[in-house]
């Protein structure tokens, strides 16, 4: 996966035509600069004065990236605060650490550093003068023989050693690179990009648990280093997406070497390096399953195989991060049945637009303290890995039971469930929901259990369905009637074992003649739903869960059994 970090923000480096130092540079902000002008003949340096003036378009010139805001900063430009402890702290402080290169000194910078100290307050006096008149935000710099620092090597050279200077402390001379293959000067061995790589556990430590021989772990050269940085800068800015309390990192990976030139990488180049995370590639607007926010999901699933999608999901504690999950390698082809899936799902339980379907669905079951059990989800759905339908039902019907108990004033219930078909529809459509299958009679209802039913595939789930549905009618009859739903103490809190179910028939039957609305349809219906009990295996086989989920299944899809019962006067009938 790194690979594919570096790979990103090479092809960034590459098509802006940025070099490694320019990657590192940031822009000061600040609209003016004062510099402090020096010559040099012969390695002999003269302080010329000082001068004011706007900062360039081009910020690179001044080699400016900040540092600790009371140590130094990469180079000797600096935002100034207080002008005289700016120049003590971020000027004179980097020539002093920066003219000792080990136990050796750095023969330029301490003769850059002498002459600054001897020449201080001429410097400051002029200085404090030009900035008075100036009353206006200004950086500070140098600038020797006209040269600003970023077109003098030796300045270079001490900022990209500085900006490595921590990384370095892990490293070995003349060895591969992890990342190009390329044997380099140098490679290192703890890099501080992604901070879920640590040596302070045994794990990480290769070599006989010597930390010195760490960097046999993942060797990476400098020029690697800048470009998994550039990688990581992109995808923090552009490819971060937030993910119901959790988020994520999306890293497109090419499998082939890109085409510059090509339509289809054109376009993920325009959203990955675009300056506006909301502009929609190929002009249309990305219908996400993950989010209801956008994403380039549906813009990668119409991409062929040429490259695959990571997806990190991380956790910042403080300064370090931990890694909930990594999903790699997921191609365009299993993108498009995923959303296949998504449009099926919309298709049969929503009107078209009104309830786009999205992870948040299977959030709505699994969060809190079951985070663990909602990413194993995720990775199942993109992997095409098989779930266990059991241990679902287990928290779906959790939350479900929260809101029976508000089912006759809050529709939340009804919402809730109809969550719950779609997100079971989902996963059966995506692959990773298979059924066991029984022996089951024909019926009137096969053309509904076909499109709702793979996990009905016993006469008594549908026996237990269709109940759900004749009591959902019983319900509307009692609210219609009396403003109220006293059956629904009936149900038992959501809680009905095998025994309760099959005697919950005649108590429906009963209280429908009682309002004087037994139709002819709902005695079909429950002729139909005695006939599949009659006919159901003697032991079911079903947990408390598994039999309720069926049972408020069929309440909450009352009006489909409806469309499969009614002719279209009892229907008008059943609506009053």
């Amino acid at each position: 996966m790194i690979e594919a970090v570096a790979q990103i923000g090479k092809l960034a480096l590459e098509s802006k035509r940025k070099s490694t130092v320019d990657q590192l540079i940031e822009d000061p902000g600040y609209p003016y600069s004062l510099n402090i002008l020096l010559s040099e003949k012969n390695g002999e340096f003269f302080w010329e004065g000082t001068e004011i003036e706007e900062t360039s378009d081009d910020f690179r010139q001044y080699l400016f990236r900040n540092g600790s805001s009371r140590g130094t900063n990469y180079s000797p430009t600096a935002r100034i605060t207080t002008l005289s402890n700016t120049f003590q702290q971020k000027v004179l402080g980097w020539f002093k650490k920066t003219q000792r290169s080990g136990n050796s000194t750095n023969p330029y910078f301490s003769a850059i550093y002498q002459l600054l100290i001897d020449r201080q307050d001429s410097i400051l006096t002029e200085l404090e003068e030009k900035f008075t008149q100036l009353n206006d935000r200004a950086i500070i710099s140098l600038k020797i023989n006209g040269q600003f620092l970023y077109d003098i090597p030796a300045f270079v050279d001490a900022f990209l050693f500085l900006v490595n200077e921590k990384d370095l402390e892990l490293s070995a001379s003349n060895q591969v690179c992890s990342i190009c293959g390329q044997r380099k000067d140098i490679v290192i061995g703890k890099m501080s990009v992604f901070r879920f790589y640590t040596l302070d556990k045994p794990g990480f430590v290769a070599g006989g648990f010597d930390e010195q021989q760490a960097w046999r772990n993942y060797p990476v050269c400098l020029t690697c280093k800048t470009f998994i940085e550039e990688g990581r800068r992109i995808i923090e800015d552009r490819l971060r997406f937030n993910f119901y309390g959790l988020s994520y990192l999306l890293v497109p990976k090419f499998i082939l070497s890109p085409n510059l030139d090509d339509e289809d990488y054109q376009s993920i180049f325009e959203f990955l390096y675009s300056q506006d995370k909301e502009v929609r590639l190929q002009h249309k607007k990305a219908q996400s399953f993950m989010t209801t926010e956008e994403d380039i999901l549906e813009t990668l699933a119409d991409v062929n195989n040429t490259l695959a999608i990571n997806l990190m999901f991380l956790q910042k504690i403080q300064s370090a991060e931990r890694i909930l999950l990594l999903i790699e390698d997921v191609l365009p082809s299993r993108l498009k049945e995923l959303f296949k899936a998504k449009i099926h799902v919309e298709k049969l339980l929503y009107s078209e637009g009104t309830h786009p379907f999205h992870f948040g669905f299977i959030r709505t079951f699994f969060s809190g303290s079951v985070d663990k059990y909602f990413l194993d989800i995720v990775e199942s759905v993109f992997r095409e890995r098989s779930l266990h339908f059991p241990f679902l039902l287990k928290f779906i019907m959790q939350e479900i039971r929260k809101d029976f108990y508000e089912a006759e004033s809050n529709s939340s219930f009804f919402y809730k469930v109809r969550q719950a078909i779609a997100v079971i529809l989902f996963l059966e459509q995506s692959g990773v929901l298979g059924t066991k299958g029984g022996n089951t009679m024909g019926s009137r209802f096969d053309s509904l259990f076909e499109v709702f039913g793979q996990q009905m595939d016993t006469n008594e789930k549908k026996a237990i369905f269709l109940l759900g549905a004749l009591t959902q009618m019983l319900l509307d009859v009692q609210q219609s009637k009396r403003n109220s739903k006293p059956f629904l103490k009936q149900l038992m809190s959501l809680k009905m074992d095998e025994r309760t179910m099959k005697g919950l028939l005649p108590k429906v039957i009963n209280k429908l003649q009682e309002y004087e609305a037994y139709q002819r349809s709902h005695q079909q219906l429950a002729e139909e739903i005695s006939t599949l009990f009659m006919t159901a295996q003697k032991n079911w086989k079903m947990s408390i869960d598994e039999l309720n989920f069926y049972f408020v299944c069929g309440m909450n899809l009352v009006s489909k059994v409806k469309e499969n019962l009614f002719t279209k006067e009892e229907a008008a009938i059943d609506a009053e």
